[in-house]
């Protein structure tokens, strides 16, 4: 085989491990809940889902925040948020920024139960 095939086919190995690793920066969790920022993406999320599937959710409180940083470019959000109503009902909702863009896109929004 011809050395710049192989040299091609190497390079295609390689490539995927290295988005691979410089992607896995690890998920952190955000101690400031309350700032602004974090409030109106959990407002997005909710008016999202009522958008999609004719809810009428009404946001409450995000209770918990947790980023994974994909390079300067793209953050994903994984927020605990809490909605308004008897019972008291929560959703986990993931948040993608793309942070040049300046724009929101909610990749999920899953019920789950309230904790505390």
């Amino acid at each position: 085989m011809r050395p710049q095939i192989l040299l091609l086919l190497l390079f295609l190995a390689v490539l995927p491990l290295s988005a691979i690793a410089a992607r896995g920066q690890g998920w952190k969790q955000i101690e400031v809940v309350d700032d602004p920022r974090i409030k109106s993406m959990g407002e997005f999320a909710v008016a999202d889902f009522n958008r999609k599937s004719h809810a009428g959710l009404v946001f409450k409180d995000v209770l918990t925040v947790t980023e994974e940083a994909a390079g300067s470019e793209q953050s994903t959000y994984l927020l605990h948020l809490a909605v308004e109503g008897e019972p008291p009902r929560c959703y986990d909702t993931v948040v993608l920024a793309f942070v040049w863009l300046d724009h929101w896109e909610v990749s999920s929004f899953d019920s789950k139960s309230c904790q505390g």
